[in-house]
């Protein structure tokens, strides 16, 4: 299976993004799931075009600039994340809005977090309250 990287920004027509693995790849989406599938199509093309084989299986990565992964994923409570990433709150929402960037330690803190959240979520169990 190969693994396919889009580098995503959002902005007010959807989303957009580049295909690392292959230069000048572009795709956009209104949505997600829109986006992964123009972005299948536009591997097709260039496999097309260029006439080498396509691969037969890819799993697409999902890359954000973090401050898009904040914008795409609004819900998440910034002072909360960054109280459990050891992070000053301030601090992640300058990261957040753009204003500042983050390096490679940073970013690790917050991705560790994330995934832990991730697989906390996953091993959840709900009920209702019945009386």
């Amino acid at each position: 299976m190969s693994r396919v990287t889009l580098i995503i920004e959002e902005n007010k027509d959807g989303f957009w993004a580049q295909i690392r693995e292959y230069d000048g790849v572009f795709t956009h989406g209104e949505t997600l799931e829109e986006l992964k599938s123009n972005a299948m199509e536009a591997l097709e093309l260039y496999f097309e075009e260029s006439e080498s084989a396509m691969p037969r299986n890819f799993k697409f990565e999902f890359v954000y600039d973090i401050r898009e992964f904040f914008e795409v994923n609004d819900f998440i409570n910034i002072s909360k994340l960054a109280e459990r990433s050891g992070i000053n709150p301030s601090l992640l929402r300058q990261y957040a809005r753009g204003i500042k960037y983050p390096g490679e330690k940073q970013i690790a803190k917050i991705q560790a977090t994330i995934r832990e959240i991730g697989i906390e979520l996953t091993k959840t169990t709900l009920t209702s309250a019945v009386t």
